[in-house]
């Protein structure tokens, strides 16, 4: 790998992360109501989130293992081909199986984006000064990857209105969003190939025989090393709770939105913008991480101080519900924005927590962990909510998910507060 200095390999990270939400944020506003207007139902759209988080869950580790043994760039690669390939689709799909299957597609390169480029990012700031401090370029990635969401769901939110219908049948409004995501999939698939030099590995990459081998036994240690630190398991018990609050705002507010509107172009639109304001408080809170653990002396008191924030934010967006209106639409947004604030002030720290506990050689697998865990809770909660919504409301739904998140706190309060820096030993 060419000698490149920290902030250098920050600058990269930050368009790694960049290239890999924005497609990622040109679909949010869109994805749902494109399939509500195809035909699908509330429960088929549930459905269909369940199994982009199956396939996810069950890729996460394998995915991971591979990242870990053979580098990082060719998977972020193919994990780039991939959705390119699934969003050219589903801007002409039309019936259920068609979604099925195109969320198999995207679950496949979810599932291979989750953990190269941190990776990458942190092995190689490593490889430079194994004492280079690693925090700012984290926080750096987390307020990029919100901040380009936010301008990722404005801009899908427009497309439909301001791209006319094309008259074919196949491509319509809600559709324009989806192909320009699959262009920047595309640009993140160039990238990978030409801007993220590898560090030395040690020892001779491995054959494909050997590889299948060796993923079993990576994957295998870095579970292991998830359940044996007291640590790692007690951050991945939250993690999985903010899976099923992202998977509730996610899935219920465009339905949401669409009850104020009446209309589900200008629906996407507004949801766009909501999403944004969200999506920004999410960057503000990631920028805002590490000052606020200098002030509090604490990354676990960040932590508990961030996920109290979410709670708040999911409670804001129950209340919202007696709202009509303008005036709907506005405690919407504050309360998805208050939520979004409290979540990014948590990723830096936990990031930080997680990646002072493993090597290099587990580095992208816990990550994937990381990541299994936050899609399984998401999995519960678009299985089980849009049969529960009917019957407690969508704001019960979130009120549900606010007490759950408030109340998985207490697993950071089981963090010892001054964690230890000895890497891959629990406290």
């Amino acid at each position: 790998m060419t000698t490149m200095d920290s902030s250098a390999l920050r600058r990269r990270y930050v368009v790694l992360t960049a290239l890999t939400w924005l497609p990622v944020g040109l679909t949010l506003a869109v994805g749902v109501l494109m399939m509500t207007s195809r035909g699908l139902g509330l429960a088929e759209v549930g459905l269909v989130f369940v199994i982009h988080s199956v396939v996810v869950t069950v890729l996460e580790l394998p995915t991971g293992g591979i990242a870990d043994l053979i580098g990082r760039r060719g998977v972020l690669a193919v994990s780039a081909a991939t959705g390119a390939v699934a969003l050219v689709w589903i801007a002409m799909a039309t019936t259920l199986w068609e979604f099925i299957a195109i969320t198999v597609l995207r679950g496949i390169a979810r599932a291979l984006s989750s953990g190269p480029a941190e990776a990458w990012y942190v092995d190689a700031v490593h490889a430079t000064d194994p004492d280079a401090p690693i925090r700012g370029g984290l926080a750096a990635g987390e307020a990029t990857g919100s901040i380009v969401l936010g301008i990722g769901t404005i801009l899908g939110g427009l497309m439909p209105i301001v791209f006319p219908p094309t008259g074919n049948g196949l491509l319509v409004p809600l559709s324009i969003p989806m192909l320009v995501a699959a262009g920047c999939y595309l640009a993140l698939l160039l990238t990978a190939l030409l801007g993220m030099p590898e560090p030395s590995r040690s020892g001779p990459t491995p054959r494909l025989l050997a590889l299948i081998r060796e993923v079993p036994s990576t994957i295998a240690d870095g579970i292991r090393l998830g359940f044996r630190s007291r640590v790692l398991a007690h951050v991945f018990a939250t993690v999985a709770v903010v899976g099923v609050a992202l998977n509730t705002v996610e899935l219920f507010t465009p339905v949401r939105i669409e009850e104020l509107t009446g209309d589900a172009t200008g629906a996407a639109t507004v949801y766009g913008v909501i999403t944004a304001v969200g999506f920004a408080g999410s960057a503000l809170g990631a920028t805002l991480s590490g000052r606020l653990a200098d002030a509090l002396g604490s990354v676990v008191r960040t932590a508990v101080t961030g996920i109290g924030i979410a709670a708040t934010g999911l409670i804001l967006l129950c209340a919202s519900g007696s709202m009509t209106g303008a005036a709907g639409l506005v405690a919407t947004a504050f309360g998805y924005s208050v939520m979004f604030a409290g979540i990014g002030f948590v990723g830096p720290v936990r990031s930080e927590i997680i990646h002072r506990q493993v090597t290099s050689r587990q580095r992208a697998t816990v990550v994937s962990v990381q990541s299994l865990v936050l899609q399984g809770g998401g999995a519960s909660a678009a299985l089980v909510l849009p049969w529960l919504a009917p019957i407690i409301t969508i704001q019960g739904v979130w009120a549900v998910s606010g007490v759950l998140l408030a109340a998985s706190a207490l697993m950071y309060l089981r963090v010892r507060a001054d964690f230890t820096n000895t890497v891959g030993v629990a406290p």
